[in-house]
């Protein structure tokens, strides 16, 4: 990361001294050395930020809070935050430095607990988000056993796949239902099943492991939590109280429910509404100033 910076730096600078001092102006043939320098600038950004990427033990070690234990399909790693003008979950003002829902996830939870997780051991370098565990294909379970005591709050990101379904079977086995958050489907991809769909996939095939039975619609929550008796609570519904009290799970609830609150509107109306008061702010400056 820091060879990036001083690479960007000193290049801005050359090109500054080039541009002022010498006179060179810049042509057609700029566009193709900036496009270059700007590509390896960005890899090299990117690696460091993969390199400084703690591991679950040393986070473990170190921090003596309750871990945040995230447990998920290795597919939905590199799943972005929802960009659809069609979503209702508000924008969040660090979009353009949190490319993906992981990172969001992790952010919003630093101030309760660290988050950690089993990484993919076909990865190189972690990915930036949660602190990873790594296992081998016999170990991974044993892994999760050993995270899933420690946790004081199991994140289960709905999905498909063996490796979740052993998860969550393990999850509820353990009979802590006020630990347990169960995150969502992401906003869909063009041509690729909706949110919904793909919840009603996941109740379908893990629906009946749990005590009691999954609510029918999510609509446009991306959590949702049990009581004592497994009964399903939506998270963040307009209208409805956040859960209350100090334990580490409601403190979660409430973090995660500011970060992805549900707005008023989907995302097109509330911009159209923010640009139409901003210029009628503007308008009457303007003509004043005129």
């Amino acid at each position: 990361m820091s060879l990036a910076v001083a690479l960007g730096v000193g290049g801005f600078l050359t090109f500054a001294v080039l541009w002022y001092a010498a006179g060179v102006q810049p042509g057609d043939w700029f566009a193709a050395p900036f496009f270059l320098a700007y590509t390896v600038l960005l890899w090299l950004f990117t690696r460091g930020r993969r390199m400084r990427v703690s591991g679950a033990e040393r986070v473990l070690a170190e921090d003596a809070r309750e871990p945040i234990v995230y447990l998920r399909p290795f597919g939905v790693d590199r799943a972005e935050i929802a960009r659809r003008l069609s979503s209702w979950v508000r924008i969040s003002p660090r979009e353009g430095f949190e490319k993906t829902y992981e990172e969001r996830l992790t952010r919003a939870l630093r101030k309760i607990g660290p988050l950690v997780t089993v990484g993919d051991p076909t990865e190189r370098l972690p990915l930036p988000g949660a602190a990873r565990m790594y296992a081998a294909d016999e170990e991974w379970q044993g892994k999760v056993d050993e995270l899933a005591g420690q946790a004081g709050v199991v994140i289960l990101h709905t999905g498909d796949g063996d490796g979740l379904t052993w998860e969550v079977r393990r999850v509820i086995a353990l009979d802590a239902p006020e630990r347990v958050i169960l995150s969502l489907p992401l906003d869909a991809a063009r041509k690729e099943p909706s949110r919904q769909e793909r919840y009603d996939a996941f109740r379908r095939r893990l629906g009946d492991e749990f005590p009691r039975s999954l609510p029918e619609a999510i609509g446009h929550c991306q959590f949702l939590y049990f009581d004592a008796d497994w009964t399903p609570q939506l998270l963040g519904e307009r209208g409805t109280a956040l859960p209350a009290g100090e334990t580490e799970r409601a403190k979660v609830l409430r973090r995660l429910a500011r970060e992805f609150k549900i707005a008023w509107g989907p995302r097109w109306v509330r911009v159209s509404v923010y640009v139409i008061v901003v210029l009628a702010v503007l308008w009457p400056v303007g003509k004043f100033l005129a």
